[in-house]
């Protein structure tokens, strides 16, 4: 029987993605069928956007031009020019440019979340990395504190530092675009995950690791089942709301006496880890049945 849809979506990946033999393209374009949306999976680097050829930008793709935009885009990229344009024709986005680019800068992350009283990390910032080691350590109450890269994802770039030696060698590595930011040593090797949804959390896992302090999956680190408390659940969101993401994963860090600590917002979260767990994941059926409800009405 042909399906039948009444919307149609892009999703917007870098072309290194397709590379990975667990990419979640076919799963994706089913769970949208679902709903009656036509998903069409897309490379940033076949897109070309163009200024000038009227009052909205123009975009070719593999050099033919793009005729009839989307109903949405999802786009899973940091590039905040193509996500512009997509606005700029009318395109409504998960996740918006400008939300983005809050959550590409861990800076500016950081900013709102300390504006807004939200429990963070304490975090320190250099123009151009130049930081004296014993002015950070003396600030930050301790000796051991970590440098990370500014707009790093993965865990990469992630360095637990102890001495100047360190931190020289961290910085270079960053090339001195980075942020100094406290250790939270009861959370050393664990965090939670939340993936969040227009304003519900959609899942959660615990991620450990036992030979390191980075808990990250794709840094050899595992997961298991967590039951998220109202109280980090109603955390998590208002942080996804804060920064304005319509689809994000939330990583809290665990902080003394039970309270959790917002550590980053990713807003290009990935969510295999979730299956994992060996149990059913409900995260792209959501997310399609979010932009259903919330972006095609």
């Amino acid at each position: 029987m042909t399906q039948t849809f009444t919307h149609t979506g892009w999703i917007i990946y870098p072309r290194y993605v397709a590379r990975h033999g667990d990419n979640a393209f076919g799963w994706l374009a089913d769970e949208a069928a679902a709903v009656g949306i036509d998903l069409h999976v897309l490379f940033a680097e076949e897109l070309t956007v163009g200024y000038g050829h009227g009052t909205v930008p123009a975009f070719w793709h593999r050099g033919e031009a793009v005729t009839r935009l989307p109903d949405f885009a999802i786009v899973r990229t940091y590039d905040t020019v193509l996500s512009r344009a997509l606005e700029r024709a009318g395109v409504p986005l998960i996740n918006s440019s400008a939300s983005m680019e809050l959550c590409k800068n861990k800076m500016l992350t950081h900013e709102l979340l300390a504006a807004a009283g939200i429990p963070s990390p304490q975090t320190l910032y250099a123009p151009e990395g130049e930081y004296d080691y014993r002015h950070v350590a003396g600030v930050l109450g301790s000796e051991r504190f970590v440098v990370k890269r500014i707009d790093g994802a993965k865990g990469e770039d992630v360095f637990l530092i102890d001495n100047e030696e360190g931190m020289r060698q961290a910085v270079a590595q960053c090339k001195g675009h980075c942020l100094c930011q406290q250790f939270i040593a009861s959370s050393s090797g664990r965090d939670v995950r939340v993936w969040v949804i227009g304003d519900r959390v959609a899942g959660a896992v615990l991620r450990y690791s036992e030979t390191s302090f980075r808990s990250n999956f794709s840094q050899g680190g595992q997961v298991a089942p967590f039951e998220l408390s109202p109280h980090a659940a109603q955390l998590a969101v208002r942080s996804a709301r804060l920064l304005g993401v319509a689809f994000s994963g939330i990583d809290l860090l665990f902080g003394e006496d039970d309270h959790f600590i917002v550590n980053e917002i990713n807003g290009n979260a990935g969510f295999r880890t979730l299956s994992q767990l060996g149990r059913p994941n409900p995260i792209p059926a959501e997310l399609f049945a979010y932009i259903r409800d919330s972006l095609l009405r």
